[in-house]
């Protein structure tokens, strides 16, 4: 089962209120729908599509300018979203994907500008 932040924590780091698939049945649980945020940080845009109970996160990042597109990330199995600053100068987040025989880990900074770094380490 996958472990990530409660829906409280979403909007702190995000700074905005989802827009969710099934809003429909009022007891759903947060954990249970799938959840999209809208923000910027000044200097890009982000949109950031969330399903914590099947693991999945979609991160695309563009500039507003130009509209061209920084990155995005679509990840379908992430074992655990850690929100690593919450601050009003500083937000970013590690996401850990766990394989058979390696483990990735990406760093994502929204704040004070976009930053990914990816990491894989192998663990046999």
């Amino acid at each position: 089962m996958p472990i990530f932040p409660e829906e409280n924590d979403f909007l702190s780091l995000f700074e905005c209120e989802p827009t969710l698939l099934d809003t429909t049945s009022k007891d759903l649980p947060f954990y249970y729908n799938k959840a999209t945020y809208r923000f910027s940080n000044g200097t890009e845009d982000f949109i950031v599509r969330l399903s914590p109970s099947y693991g999945e996160v979609k991160i695309q990042v563009t500039q507003p300018i130009s509209n061209r597109l920084l990155s995005i990330l679509d990840l379908k199995r992430v074992g655990k979203f850690e929100i690593t600053a919450d601050k009003k100068e500083r937000a970013s987040v590690l996401l850990t994907v766990f394989n058979e025989d390696s483990q990735q880990m990406i760093e994502i900074d929204f704040k004070p500008y976009f930053k990914q770094i990816f990491k894989e380490h192998l663990t046999q």
